[in-house]
Parts: structure tokens; C-alpha cells; sequence
């Protein structure tokens, strides 16, 4: 005899995974999961990892996870046409922000450590 289901019924224990708190770190993996592979510009699919801060200005910054964010090719290409400002950091930092609260992880926007 098979039952089936309609619909799944978790336990009483059940914790929501999706509000996981996962410990920063400047890995890849964790800059793809944090922004749901999603260009935080424009919200495509995202083809690359990007440094908010470019590695020439600040090489500290290239493993601090707060400066990395994931973007499509194309809004990577046109952060980098004509150079980094600082109008540009502004932008996308602001953008990297809006994302995280926006997504449900509002917990990493100030994020400072254990």
C-alpha cells in the first residue's frame, strides 16, 4: 500500500533553514549564497564575483567578504568602463546593501564578527 501526500507537513521541531545564519567568510561559495547568484545590480543571473573596492586601491580589501558582490557580465563591464569612482563604490555598495535587506539577510548588512 503507498500513501500519499499532498503536501509536505514538517515536524513540530521544524527550524526554517532559509533564515540559517551562515558565518562570513571571503570564499567564493559563501559571496554566491549570500547574494542567491543574483547580479545586485540588476538582479540577472550573476557570471561574476566583484570587488566593490578594486584590489589596486586596497589589498586587504580582497579578502574582506563585506567588498565582494556578485554581478552579470554586463554590469561588471560597465562598473569598470572608464574607471572606479567613487561615486561608483558609493553605488554599489548601497546597491550590495539594499540587496541583503531586501533578500532576507538584513543580518549581514552591518555584520562586524564574532
Amino acid at each position: 500500500m503507498t500513501v500519499s501526500f499532498s503536501h509536505y507537513i514538517p515536524p513540530r521541531n521544524f527550524e526554517d533553514v532559509s533564515k540559517e545564519f551562515v558565518q562570513p567568510i571571503p570564499d567564493d561559495y559563501f559571496i554566491w549564497w549570500l547574494f542567491r547568484r543574483r547580479c545586485v545590480m540588476c538582479s540577472k543571473s550573476a557570471t561574476e564575483i566583484n570587488e566593490i573596492v578594486p584590489r589596486g586601491r586596497s589589498k586587504k580589501s580582497i579578502l574582506d567578504w563585506r567588498n565582494r558582490v556578485t554581478l552579470c557580465r554586463s554590469c561588471h563591464d560597465e562598473f569598470h568602463h572608464n574607471g572606479v569612482t567613487a561615486e561608483k563604490i558609493k553605488v554599489m555598495q548601497e546597491k550590495r546593501n539594499y540587496v541583503l535587506l531586501a533578500t532576507g539577510r538584513a543580518e549581514y548588512v552591518n555584520y562586524d564578527g564574532v
